[in-house]
């Protein structure tokens, strides 16, 4: 007889699966409400500067900017609840929605005073959204350091 020293195995190693396609999802929406909003500051600087037009495209670009906020929050949503991910992201971007939706009546009622400083929050907290989600802590789950 020989003898042979058994080789043990590796370890199994199991990696938690994280919010891989939710985050996604999530990053590509933030993306695109992110340059609508970057866009609202121009258009509105186009129509101080004189072009007339630019408040038609402000008021468009308003509502666009709506739409994706609201399928960010839906994203957001589904990141939290079916892709596990931390759970932040989603309160931001309720309350970027809700935001958005006060920031719209304030513009409508000619409440520039107001209208100005909340448009210059919703971009930063938008932005500082949409970087922290291509960071590499937005892809761990909920729970785990």
């Amino acid at each position: 007889m020989s003898a042979t020293a058994a080789v043990p195995a590796p370890p199994v190693v199991t990696v938690p699966a994280g919010p891989r396609r939710t985050l996604t999802a999530l990053r590509v929406l933030a993306v695109l409400h992110s340059l609508s909003i970057i866009a609202q500051p121009t258009f509105a600087g186009m129509y101080l500067d004189g072009d007339v037009d630019a408040l038609t495209l402000h008021e468009i670009n308003g509502m666009v900017l709506a739409a994706l906020g609201l399928a960010q929050l839906a994203a957001a949503i589904v990141y939290v609840s079916a892709g596990r991910g931390r759970a932040w992201p989603l309160w931001a971007s309720l309350g970027l929605v809700l935001a958005e939706q006060v920031q719209s009546g304030l513009g409508y009622s000619s409440l520039v005073a107001i209208h100005i400083p909340l448009g210059v929050s919703i971009i930063a907290m938008q932005i500082l959204l949409t970087v922290w989600l291509f960071r590499a802590s937005a892809r761990r789950t909920r729970g785990s350091s």
